[in-house]
Parts: structure tokens; sequence; C-alpha cells
């Protein structure tokens, strides 16, 4: 959460050595599972702080990583939950065209530095689960 002291705004940032160590941390995490995908953190704005390729992820895996990344961040909330909502019709489905880098596939989850959303991680080359658990396994790094 935000705080104020003395009339400034405090708010918890997410740094690009923090971003850095979580990228490093799902990616030893997918490594072990034998897993190629591609990773990618960013920042409250939607800014690439840390991205990675493994050498075997499909070259369009790093573009669904980022958009996944960018998806959760935006939406609060992870894009596996937000593709289930569209599937049962408790979020509308037009959410889709919000922005071009929406992307409501499993795999993108927001960041949270004291209950403020910092940014986003998604992984894109596994299975939508597999996606999810490594991108969760990398935001033990904050931990």
């Amino acid at each position: 959460m935000a705080s104020v002291i003395n009339g400034v705004v405090m708010t918890p940032v997410l740094t690009g050595s923090m971003a850095q160590n979580i990228v490093n941390l799902a990616a030893l995490q997918a490594h072990k599972d034998k897993l190629a995908v591609s990773i990618t953190v960013v920042d409250s704005s939607g800014q690439t702080l840390a991205v990675l390729r493994d050498h075997k992820a499909g070259v369009h895996t790093i573009r669904a990583s980022y958009k996944k990344a960018y998806t959760a961040n935006s939406q609060k909330r992870e894009t596996a939950v937000i593709a289930k909502g569209i599937k049962d019709g408790t979020i509308p489905e037009d959410l889709r065209y919000l922005d071009e880098n929406i992307l409501l596939l499993d795999g993108g989850v927001p960041i949270y530095i004291n209950g403020t959303v910092v940014g986003g991680i998604g992984v894109g080359g596994a299975h939508g689960s597999e996606d999810v658990r490594i991108a969760k396994a990398g935001l033990m790094a904050l931990k």
C-alpha cells in the first residue's frame, strides 16, 4: 500500500534487479521441469524490465510472455482468472479489444509489493497451467 510521509506519497517500486531475480528464479524452475519458455517482467507502466527466452522456445513466446505480463499488470489479476471470467460471462468479452497488448491466455500474474501492483510476469511456451506455475515460482524471489 502507498503511504504518505510529510505529504509525499510513497509507493513501492519494482526495480530492474528485482525483475532480473524473478526471471532467473522462474527460468530455474522451467529448466528443472525441462520446459522451453520465454519469461518477461514488466513494471507498473507496462515497460519491460527483464526478459529471457530459452534457446529452444518458439520465437512467438517472447511476444506472448510480454503480453501476458502486460495484461496481468494492467488488469491487476491473473490472466487465467480473466480468461475464466470471460468464458463464464462474469467479465465482458470486449476486454480483449481494450489494448493491442491484452492477451487472455494463462501465464500472466500480477506482481504485488505491500498490497500494491508494481508490475507483472508473463511466461509463454508451455501449457497454460505450467506457464502459471513457472511465473509463480519466479515470484518467490520477492519473499
